[in-house]
């Protein structure tokens, strides 16, 4: 049977809305939000003003921001709720003015066609009023739009909080450019890193890449810092907890483990240490009173050196406090071996002992016998060595004979006498 006009009218309304209410859902606006000074910023921009707003406590910014999403991702649910109620409504009106129209067909009377026809015009007309409304009202943002917001703020929020611990809260705006712009928080960070601000930041990774050294990462490299400081202020060495020297640290490869033996070394062993010791150490090596813990303390030195010269200068001072002079090489000498400053104060007290006999009998009996003196001692008491130890024992030996023959007469002598003597 073929429809009246009226009702393909009716029809082609009833398509014509549903396709609006589908196409009213797809098309809606990215929600804005107009500040007082009519500046419109989109969820992400609210997000990261709140996180940059709350950067000294990073915790409680991602608290609110998700507290604040989660409100309007109900809000816009509600209204999505709201939408399809409508778009019920406005089905259930549909299906209605078509009973309408079909019942108007059906009736006999023009009574009851007249009134059908009334109620399908007013039926009609509310349909496209609700359309009207319908069309004018638009969800606050999609699913797919408040997701990727989201994500937007939880990347703005984590590396906020993170380069500000970095001390580099400057490049705040453009991680909220990278981050609004849909960029994903591993490709923010590689962009960050090849800024300006970044390479000053952690400029002694350039000079251990310089040095073929692995390079730290910003957790690594503040790992060290906050060791190198903690074990500088535990001495009280202030004048170099700065940037510049725990810059020389990391770029040095000194470890914090090493830096503590340094700052030990430096502090007990040199500025504590014996005012004889540190003379001493200028002495040997023309290191002056004032840049002793510096010269220690410099990474550029190395360890291994600096503790070998500060036990030199130690056995030095042992040598001296026995009336004997120990010359740098010996020292040196001496503190590659191992020997310590208890070691060297008991091996030159026993040289002291023994060395001016053997330097008497050396005078007498050197040009027939080896001689004898601190350096024989020195290899004598501190090497063990029996070449040196059988000169010594020889000289006394000889002495020992001389003074011997000289206190009687040998049979040899008494016989002559007696031959001498006959007639």
């Amino acid at each position: 049977m073929a429809k009246s006009l009226e009702q393909q009218m009716a029809d082609a309304l009833a398509k014509g809305f549903q396709t609006s209410v589908k196409n009213t859902a797809k098309a809606s606006p990215k929600p804005k939000i107009t500040t007082p000074d009519n500046t419109a910023f989109g969820l992400a921009d609210i997000g990261f003003q709140n996180a940059a707003k709350n950067a000294a406590s990073p915790l409680s910014a991602a608290q609110k921001l998700e507290a604040e999403l989660a409100a309007m991702e109900e809000k816009t649910n509600l209204e999505f709720a709201r939408m399809d109620e409508e778009a019920a409504q406005v089905q259930a009106a549909m299906d209605e003015l078509n009973r309408l129209y079909i019942e108007g067909i059906k009736a006999e009377s023009e009574a009851d066609k007249l009134r059908l026809q009334k109620e399908a015009d007013a039926l009609r007309n509310q349909l496209r009023l609700s359309q009207i409304a319908l069309g004018q009202k638009t969800p606050t943002a999609t699913a797919d739009e408040l997701k990727a917001s989201k994500e937007a703020n939880d990347i703005m929020v984590a590396l906020t909080a993170k380069f500000t611990t970095y001390g580099l809260a400057s490049l705040i705006p453009k991680i909220k450019q990278l981050a609004v712009s849909g960029v994903g928080e591993e490709t923010i960070k590689a962009e960050l890193a090849n800024t300006d601000e970044y390479k000053l930041r952690f400029s002694a990774n350039q000079d251990r890449l310089k040095k073929n050294l692995t390079i730290l990462t910003p957790s690594e490299y503040l790992a060290v810092e906050d060791a190198y400081r903690q074990t500088l202020r535990a001495y009280g060495l202030t004048q170099f907890d700065n940037d510049a020297y725990v810059k020389q640290f990391i770029a040095n490869d000194v470890s914090p483990t090493e830096l503590s033996n340094r700052v030990v070394t430096a502090v007990q062993r040199v500025r504590n240490a014996d005012p004889a010791v540190q003379a001493q150490l200028k002495d040997y090596y023309g290191i002056g009173d004032t840049d002793l813990v510096a010269y220690v303390l410099d990474p550029a030195q190395q360890f291994q050196k600096i503790q070998r010269q500060v036990a030199a200068a130690e056995i030095g001072v042992a040598a001296g406090r026995q009336g004997l002079q120990a010359g740098v090489n010996v020292a040196e000498q001496l503190a590659a071996q191992g020997v310590t400053q208890a070691e060297a104060q008991k091996g030159y007290a026993t040289i002291a002992d023994i060395l001016p006999t053997a330097e008497k009998l050396s005078s007498i009996y050197g040009t027939t016998l080896e001689g004898y003196d601190q350096s024989k001692a020195e290899q004598e008491v501190f090497n063990s060595l029996a070449s040196a130890q059988r000169a010594r024992q020889k000289l006394t030996a000889r002495e020992i004979a001389q003074f011997s023959g000289s206190s009687g007469m040998s049979k040899a002598s008494l016989s002559e006498g007696k031959t001498a003597g006959q007639i």
